[in-house]
């Protein structure tokens, strides 16, 4: 059975490479090209100062994830590690936030948003401070809070910081880390979040905003932790997420897989999974399987100026347990990773076929992303066109 699977394989494999090169030939930088997002053969530099934060239609392009918090919080070295690879412990010599930082994150078309760091001295009540603007074209607000230093007045700022979001935007996903709980205990480290969970929401419902629900993580920049949190504060600003997890159901379900994330490279967030739990030592293998294609990529699979990652990715790690961890590119930043038993990996002519119709299917999620971007960009084109340097709406003739 599995020598007939392994010869359907390679036939597939020779169709595969036609396809691919016909669809290189039709996808072109949305996938495969040499800008920083998928959007750049689209979305000009000078579409992206048009669209400024305080039009609505800048937040469907790219919506801003806030990062807010008292000072010392950990605010920027969250940021610095999950996004620019800077180690831990370099973090230690970061500089205090003293003036809003904002930073574009395009990876992919699916993790495509701008974050933007606070201070944490920023008052609301300032007249300077137009905090209505940034709240309007906010997917999310991530409130981070030092888990071993009182967080009394953290509690306090925000239950501030949610009620004056909640009035300008009411559809923003507001996102609690209870950071730094390397240094506690297990015991701790629940007795502290159910603290915290308790008092936050006592304070919501003393306001009568019942209705504000608040998501709540324990974070580390010193583990995974940090990733996971941020990969499902980021999955909620994906609108293409139950078609991604729909795909990914039906691949391993025909696949005999036991589970399958599907990664962003660059940053290490899943922007998708199964329907099955996530298991915290699975994903962190996950990630350290990617950080090892990357550095072995880089030191001995590149040829000229090519990148360490491209569509020849593929690695396979047999592990003691008789699991196999199975690595395969997606487009140019996304790469699925999948858990399979040595026994159903025999079958890796299916798998692979099955692969390949699911990457078919990435693509087009892809092409409809596109296409509705175009949209976006021509609705707003005509918009401001039928507005006057005055501001005046001009009535055609």
């Amino acid at each position: 059975m599995s020598q007939g699977l392994h010869v359907i394989s390679q036939q597939q494999q020779q169709q595969d490479e036609e396809e691919d090169n016909e669809e290189d030939g039709i996808v072109g930088d949305s996938y495969y090209g040499d800008g920083d997002s998928f959007m750049e053969g689209d979305l000009d530099s000078e579409e992206e100062e048009v669209l400024d934060f305080t039009d609505p239609f800048s937040t469907e392009v790219k919506p801003r994830i806030l990062l807010m918090g008292l000072r010392r919080s950990g605010k920027s070295s969250i940021q610095k590690v999950v996004f620019h690879k800077m180690s831990p412990n370099e973090t230690l010599f970061l500089e205090s936030t003293n003036k809003i930082c904002r930073e574009d994150v395009s990876n992919s078309s699916f993790v495509n948003f701008q974050i933007w760091d606070f201070p944490g001295q920023i008052d609301f009540f300032d007249p300077t401070f137009d905090y209505e603007m940034i709240f309007r074209g906010t997917g999310a607000l991530i409130f981070v809070i030092d888990s071993q230093d009182d967080y009394m007045e953290a509690l306090a700022r925000l239950h501030l910081t949610v009620t004056s979001a909640y009035k300008v935007n009411p559809d923003i996903n507001f996102e609690v880390f209870i950071h730094k709980v390397d240094g506690l205990s297990d015991d701790h480290k629940i007795e502290t979040q159910r603290d915290i969970h308790q008092r936050a929401n006592d304070d919501l419902t003393d306001a009568g905003l019942e209705k504000i629900h608040l998501s709540f993580y324990l974070t580390s920049i010193y583990d995974h932790s940090i990733f996971e949190a941020f990969s499902k504060v980021v999955q909620k600003l994906i609108p293409q997420l139950p078609t991604l997890e729909n795909l990914l159901n039906i691949f391993i379900s025909n696949s005999g897989i036991e589970k399958a994330f599907l990664f962003d490279v660059v940053s290490k967030i899943y922007i998708a999974t199964d329907s099955t739990p996530v298991d915290m030592q699975t994903y962190e293998l996950c990630c350290d399987m990617i950080d090892v294609v990357i550095d072995i990529s880089c030191i001995y699979g590149l040829k000229g100026a090519g990148t360490p990652y491209d569509k020849e990715s593929l690695a396979i790690i047999k592990l003691n347990n008789t699991t196999v961890l199975y690595l395969k590119e997606v487009t140019k930043f996304l790469a699925l990773v999948c858990f399979v038993r040595e026994e159903s990996f025999e079958r890796k002519g299916l798998i692979d076929y099955n692969f390949h119709c699911f990457r078919k299917a990435i693509q087009e999620v892809f092409e409809v992303r596109v296409k509705v971007l175009r949209s976006r960009k021509h609705l707003s084109q005509i918009r401001k066109s039928r507005i006057t340097p005055n501001g005046t709406s001009r009535v055609p003739v």
